[in-house]
């Protein structure tokens, strides 16, 4: 152990002692001093228990057990320091008198005052007239009076308390009483106003509120819609252990009646998880019980294992566009809130190394709107991939899977799919040629099973070769242009598969990468087109010389030699001899701004299929500016504006505007403004959403934040990432 003096690491000459003293350098009073403390006999040995050091210009009285030091005092103890002009040290009463410019440094929190009186071993104190600061939330204020109750916990009579600065702050706490207890991270207080502008506008006989997570209330949700009316949410929130929380929210909606919701969270070094569960008795509106549960759960079960659930349900269909800002879990549906057909639930056991990826699961579906077409039931699907490199460049490349296929009408049965794969890939910098072979096997067990035979197999060889080459110029400004040309040769033969039951094979949404795959024209397994084609294009890049992307184009066709294909339905249909033009693009004429487009055009018909549009400005922060336009041929004409932008100062407008061209009326609507003052922010949304089935609804989200203290109203950012791309409301 060290010594105690071995605690004094550095020192400053001082002044000279009064008369009746020897005059000494400020290293030697300190060593002396420092002797005095730690050794003047057992009575200070039981009193202190950690080594005292003592910095200061003049010392009188040292080994009397009443000594007085002066001029930039600094009294080290343990963690804790104190800076004064003067200090008076009673021993007898392990007291020290701090006097003029005190100023008491402990961890994460800085008081000054006038005077303070310190009992070292006790860790208490009172102080007269502080000032102080809480360095990790930046909470800081004054008070008439303090007193150190024990270490970490604080008194603080006739109070404030804020995070803002100013003459007069945005927001503070008054309170006859603060109780500040950083060993438990919690600040209670008792007959507070909350002043905002140096205005009363409310009273609480008690309030608190954590430094850290802690149970207790949290800040109420308030907000209003069309179906719901106005809303108001307390929530409550259990701290039950360091990896257990939960929260119950007692809603009520003028509308519709009292919600409880409750969310449980876990996490733990090899799980973790969380539990949605909401319940509305006698919904005025539905006149049913209304109910939602979401469950989701991802745990290591270690050598590559894992088992996964995300299950989901809801008790009538437009419970997400109805709850979906209160429910808390509408991000796990897809669609969008408001606007999802059908709800996934999946749970499964998985494996993974480097060479397998395997897996067990069960995957459900939940319709929500009429003829939504929600896939099949897959009870259960099983699955095991592999990839093995073959000497040098080749590889081997398996996929298989079993499926049972479930559903209330139509044909059901099972599948089980063997995908081998054999390829060889030669590779330059100049470009690259890939060979290929693969084997489509499937076997059917039909029930229900009218008009389909009981047993079904298939058997389908396929051929592919994929090349490239890449062209590089360096301009003498030190930007770098890229052009690739490629290609992909697919031969699969024709055969009709209108025997078989469609399951999981759909249309796809076709782009320019798409158009090199072998089963260009489905999705799923059910269905394997046939090819006899060549699939071209030409891809370029362009950096500038720092290495920003200037551009990047990309146009491709497939090329028929076959005249005969099959559909959907798995009929031969007759094909034509092209298929359409595929492009897309991107442009960054400056830093900030991005030009976005993707188009097909139909050659036979010289008309323009699919075009998407997209410009957007990112000029700097909380500013967004988006114009979108979006067109498939017969389904969607849609265009939209939307954007965020500051406008005065701290405030910040945003909106978001959707059209359909076709129907000549508006689809989506959200027009929202906020404000950020610092220590405090709002920001307030009126949103206008279509809901299944036709109808409309309209809802107003309102929030206030005080920094480092709570906050109120109901939350909505969520709606932005979705509504307004690029924008945020960072509070």
């Amino acid at each position: 152990m060290k010594s105690p003096l071995q605690q004094v690491r550095k020192f400053r000459h001082g002044k000279s002692l009064p008369s009746g003293h020897v005059a000494s350098p400020r290293r030697r009073i300190c060593l002396a001093l420092l002797a005095a403390l730690l050794y003047p006999g057992p009575a200070w040995a039981t009193t202190v228990e950690k080594p005292v050091t003592l910095y200061a210009d003049q010392v009188n009285g040292m080994g009397s057990g009443h000594w007085t030091a002066k001029g930039n005092v600094e009294v080290l103890y343990g963690d804790r320091r104190v800076y004064a002009d003067t200090v008076h040290y009673d021993q007898a009463k392990d007291e020290i008198l701090a006097d003029g410019h005190v100023r008491m440094v402990s961890p994460g929190m800085v008081t000054a005052a006038p005077q303070a009186t310190i009992h070292l071993k006790a860790n208490e104190g009172i102080v007269v007239h502080p000032r102080y600061l809480l360095e990790a939330e930046q909470g800081h204020g004054h008070a008439e009076s303090g007193r150190e109750l024990s270490k970490g916990h604080y008194q603080l009579n006739e109070a404030c308390y804020t995070t803002c600065h100013g003459k007069v702050p945005a927001w503070q706490l008054w309170s006859s009483q603060i109780d500040l207890n950083q060993n438990d991270n919690y600040v209670t207080t008792k007959n507070t106003t909350l002043n905002v502008s140096g205005l009363p506008v409310f009273w609480m006989p008690y309030f608190s509120f954590p430094l850290k997570r802690h149970s207790g209330f949290l800040a109420p949700g308030l907000g209003s819609s069309t179906v719901n009316g106005f809303y108001l949410g307390i929530p409550y929130y259990f701290d039950i252990a360091r990896n257990l929380d939960d929260t119950f929210t007692l809603n009520y909606f003028t509308r519709r009646g009292v919600m409880l919701q409750n969310e449980f969270r876990y996490l733990e070094p090899n799980y973790s998880g969380k539990l949605f569960l909401d319940l509305l008795p006698s919904d005025q509106l539905t006149h049913k019980n209304v109910w939602a549960l979401s469950w989701q759960h991802i745990q290591n079960l270690g050598d590559g294992f894992s088992f996964n659930v995300n299950y989901n349900r809801v008790s009538y269909k437009n419970f997400l566009s109805d709850f979906g800002s209160t429910a808390g879990f509408g991000s796990s549906f897809i669609g969008g809130i408001g606007n999802a057909p059908y709800i996934t639930s999946t749970g499964g056991i998985y494996y993974n190394n480097a060479h397998i990826s395997a897996g067990a699961e069960l995957q459900g579906y939940q319709e929500l709107a009429p003829d939504s077409n929600a896939p099949y039931a897959q009870l259960p699907r099983i699955y095991a991939d592999g990839y093995w490199r073959v000497g040098r460049s080749g590889y081997f490349n398996w996929h298989s899977s079993f499926n049972y296929f479930s559903a209330s009408t139509g044909p059901i049965g099972q599948r089980l799919d063997l995908t081998p794969t054999l390829g060889w890939r030669f590779s330059r910098g100049w470009g690259f040629l890939e060979p290929q072979a693969r084997l489509y096997y499937s076997h059917y067990q039909i029930q229900r099973n009218a008009p389909y035979a009981r047993a079904i197999n298939r058997t389908l060889p396929a051929l592919s070769l994929k090349g490239g080459l890449n062209f590089v110029r360096y301009g003498s400004n030190g930007s770098t242009a890229l052009l690739q040309p490629i290609f992909k040769y697919t031969y699969i033969p024709l055969q009709a598969q209108n025997d078989i039951p469609n399951f999981d094979a759909s249309t796809p949404y076709l782009d320019f990468p798409g158009i090199f795959s072998d089963n260009v024209l489905f999705t799923g397994s059910d269905r394997i087109n046939a090819a006899n084609q060549i699939a071209y294009g030409l891809r370029g890049t362009w950096l500038t010389p720092t290495g920003r992307q200037l551009w990047e184009a990309a146009v491709g066709q497939i090329r028929y030699f076959n005249h005969e294909q099959i559909n959907l339905a798995g009929d031969i249909v007759p094909q034509a001899t092209q298929s359409n033009y595929f492009f897309e693009g991107q442009y960054a004429p400056v830093a900030d701004m991005n030009l976005l487009a993707s188009t097909q055009i139909n050659p036979q018909h010289s008309q323009l299929d699919r075009l998407n549009l997209r410009a957007q400005w990112l000029p700097g922060p909380q500013r967004v500016i988006n114009l979108d336009y979006r067109f498939t041929r017969d389904f969607v004409d849609q265009t939209g504006v939307s954007g965020a932008w500051p406008v005065f100062r701290n405030w910040q407008l945003l909106g978001s505007y959707q059209y359909d061209v076709t129907d000549s009326k508006p689809l989506e609507e959200l027009v929202g403004i906020g404000y950020d003052g610092g220590c405090w922010a709002a920001h307030m949304m009126v949103y206008h959403q279509i809901l299944l089935g036709g109808q409309s609804n309209n809802a107003v989200y309102f929030e206030i934040v005080l920094r480092g203290l709570t906050s109120l109203g109901n939350a909505s950012t969520g709606l932005l990432s979705q509504y307004v791309p690029g924008a945020s409301m960072e509070f």
